[in-house]
């Protein structure tokens, strides 16, 4: 397991059932992810996760549940 940081924005972030809360360390949540997840995140740019953490409070989806969508995207069959 490794962790991201997603910046405050002022608002609670939301959280799906069957994922932990996130805690808050200074001007970040930090979330439990698994470890793809973690790099995929940690090599986008700061615009890049801000866009994704506006697209969660839009959504009303938990960050954790888009972030999955872009790392295990499902096989395209011929």
């Amino acid at each position: 397991m490794a962790s991201i940081r997603v910046p405050d924005d002022g608002m609670a972030p939301i959280v799906d059932k069957g994922f932990e809360s996130p805690f808050k360390q200074g001007e970040f949540y930090v979330f439990d992810v698994e470890d793809e997840i973690a790099r995929y995140w940690n090599k986008m740019s700061t615009a890049r996760k801000a866009e994704l953490s506006k697209q969660s409070r839009k959504e009303k989806k938990d960050i954790r549940l888009i972030l999955d969508g872009f790392v295990h995207k499902p096989r395209k069959m011929k």
